[in-house]
């Protein structure tokens, strides 16, 4: 039962914004649980907490537009148009996807795709697949450290 509690630990721990997998999987790995399935249950957590962000984000955008009482072919402004674009061609969504949960969190940067026009599919592609990458990653890295540490090996950066 104390597993089971722990796995549910990770699973909310990464849910929330602010831990995410890169923070509570390492913590469920140094807890005592196996690497693997501490970061599938990182993975579903951050992943369902995201999914209502992506299809929301859709939503929002829709309800402004009419809200301004703009149609969805009149532009922007030219300078305005110009810096979406220059953003999303320098990172694109899987730069966005792999960089946002370092940078700005998962969360905003799925919104932040959305709200710059790309597609909910490519989103909800590269953003599950960045998530499935750190929790296996960070679990993996949480796991060798600490066999490393109980070995009686001393860490490079300790």
């Amino acid at each position: 039962m104390n597993d089971l509690l722990l796995y549910i630990s990770v699973f909310v721990g990464a849910a929330i914004p602010v831990l995410e997998v890169w923070i509570a999987v390492p913590l469920g790995v140094i807890a005592g649980l196996p690497w693997f399935p501490s970061a599938l249950a990182g993975f579903f957590g951050n992943l369902l907490s995201l999914l209502p962000i992506i299809y929301a984000s859709e939503k929002v955008k829709l309800f402004m537009k009419r809200w301004r009482n703009k149609p969805e072919t009149e532009q922007a402004a030219p300078d305005i148009m110009d810096r979406k674009h220059v953003i999303m061609e320098k990172f694109g969504v899987p730069g966005l996807a792999f960089l946002g949960p370092f940078l700005i969190g998962i969360h905003a940067a799925g919104a932040f795709a959305i709200a710059m026009g790309a597609s909910r599919k490519v989103v909800m592609f590269w953003f599950t697949l960045s998530l499935l990458v750190c929790s296996l990653l960070f679990g993996f890295l949480a796991s060798l450290g600490i066999t490393q540490v109980g070995e009686g090996k001393q860490l490079p950066f300790t």
